[in-house]
């Protein structure tokens, strides 16, 4: 049978584990048909399984996200101060284009994170060189906090990259274990059908479609 929904699977596995561990009877007339508690408990495994790496996917995506959003603010922020940034320094220091070459902004990257790139380099060197810009009202502590701020960026950039990657591998896990766990629940019905032909009643409890008789 297939379960077009994970819902749909997820209850038809939960409706065969609970309407049988809890009936010695039920275990016993699927254990003669060859469904014992080894394979019984395999299903329980495999669900369990699943349901924790639903969550852990649930978890990652949301951490991805929350990151993407810290992220997307915070290049905004950097680029903004350090547009700022370069507009004091090219005003103050006209006169000495060895300093302004070495800082490489004669021109604003055009993709955000070149532009980050070029933050980092230029803080770097401002630090390097030890120029201070406190004289035109930007504070040396400021320019620490700049620099500190464009370098996280990339950080965050990285940890963002990680908790995609994670997402992704527990997406191809979960996958893995639906279709153990379609196979299982196709291999409970099968044999449940057997067990309990006689028995409408039980193969309705177990959300099997019992054919009406003419």
């Amino acid at each position: 049978m297939n379960f077009y929904k994970q819902s749909d699977l997820e209850e038809a596995v939960e409706l065969a584990i609970t309407n049988t561990e809890n009936n010695p009877a039920r275990q016993q007339q699927l254990a003669t048909f060859g469904f014992g508690p080894a394979r019984f408990n395999t299903g329980k495994a495999l669900l369990k399984a699943f349901n924790d790496k639903k969550e852990e996917q649930e978890r990652c995506q949301n951490e991805q996200w929350s990151l993407s959003k810290q992220l997307n603010a915070s290049l905004v922020a950097v680029a903004e101060q350090f547009r700022e940034h370069v507009l004091v320094v090219q005003a103050s220091f006209r006169h000495d284009p060895e300093l302004l070459h070495s800082l490489k902004i004669n021109r604003f990257a055009t993709r955000r994170w070149e532009e980050v790139r070029q933050a980092v380099h230029f803080y770097h060197q401002l630090k390097l060189q030890e120029v201070s810009l406190a004289n035109y009202g930007v504070s040396d502590k400021e320019l620490q906090q700049a620099y500190a701020n464009a370098a996280q960026l990339r950080q965050l950039k990285q940890v963002r990259a990680d908790k995609k990657s994670r997402a992704e591998q527990c997406t191809q896990d979960k996958a893995q274990l639906q279709k153990e766990l379609r196979q299982w629940v196709s291999d409970f019905r099968t044999i449940a059908r057997m067990a309990f032909r006689a028995q409408p009643q039980t193969l309705e409890a177990f959300g099997i479609q019992v054919s009406a008789k003419a």
